[in-house]
């Protein structure tokens, strides 16, 4: 699974602002960790997966974007602040690796996986800045709506599409959870599955690293995709994504004092 680094200051400050949830104990039972997680978060900028992120973030009423650095293991506050984005923290000078830094290039691949949770695409889209897709199999004029009416409704939820400072109505969010899982059922039932993954990219857009000095911002993305059902039961597809730019990952779990 992977894990994206918390800007722990940002959190702690924003939690302290609120009326609800102020307090560590508040907020820990609301995303639902231990309290010494969240001071691990706050203190420490603990790696934290996406479901906590997105817990934090509705929790705090902010985007993903704000509460994150980049995908990487735990890292301290002095360590990030002191790096020019967006390359990760630099290890200490007593300090070796145990693997070389890995150049992850823009155009990349990852999992994309099947699902027919409605409620997991309503909340995924609802809490990306935008969508994209990708079609793996022949459809049909019949299949063919169905697709283009799930991609239409997906891309609306997103903040590239609507006002993020506006709540959606329940009754609205019910009838489009409800339509949502009424095109996965028909695609699946016409051997067209859904398969979605979500990842971040980094703006602004270039194919060489980027220079010192340069600042950039994430961008959530979600990618869904339809293929057809895994010929040896597998439920994981693979899927091309764009980073936004190229960016160096360093292994700090692999980090050991000389």
């Amino acid at each position: 699974m992977k894990k994206y680094t918390a800007k722990g200051a940002t959190i702690k400050e924003l939690r302290g602002g609120l009326d609800r949830l102020s307090t560590q104990k508040e907020m820990a039972a609301e995303i639902g960790v231990s309290e010494r997680m969240l001071r691990l978060i706050e203190n420490n900028n603990a790696a934290i997966p996406m479901t906590t992120v997105d817990r934090l973030a509705k929790a705090l009423g902010v985007r993903r974007e704000q509460i994150i650095y980049s995908e990487g293991g735990p890292a301290s506050v002095e360590a990030l602040e002191s790096t020019v984005p967006p390359l990760p923290p630099v290890p200490p000078a007593d300090c070796t690796l145990e693997e070389p830094p890995q150049v992850i290039p823009r155009f990349d691949w990852d999992y994309a996986y099947a699902t027919s949770d409605e409620t997991r695409l309503y909340r995924e889209a609802s809490h990306s800045h935008d969508l994209v897709t990708a079609i793996e199999i022949a459809l049909t004029e019949e299949t063919s709506a169905y697709a283009e009416e799930l991609f239409e409704i997906l891309g609306g939820l997103t903040y590239a599409k609507r006002d993020i400072l506006k709540d959606i109505e329940p009754a609205e969010e019910i009838a489009l959870r409800r339509r949502i899982r009424q095109l996965l059922v028909s695609l699946k039932g016409n051997d067209v599955w859904v398969y979605e993954t979500s990842f971040f990219r980094r703006l602004p857009e270039r194919m060489t690293l980027p220079p010192d000095g340069e600042e950039h911002t994430l961008q959530s993305r979600l990618l869904v995709a339809l293929a057809p059902p895994g010929e040896f039961g597998e439920r994981s597809l693979r899927v091309n994504i764009d980073h936004g730019q190229p960016f160096i990952l360093l292994s700090l779990k692999s980090l050991k004092a000389k």
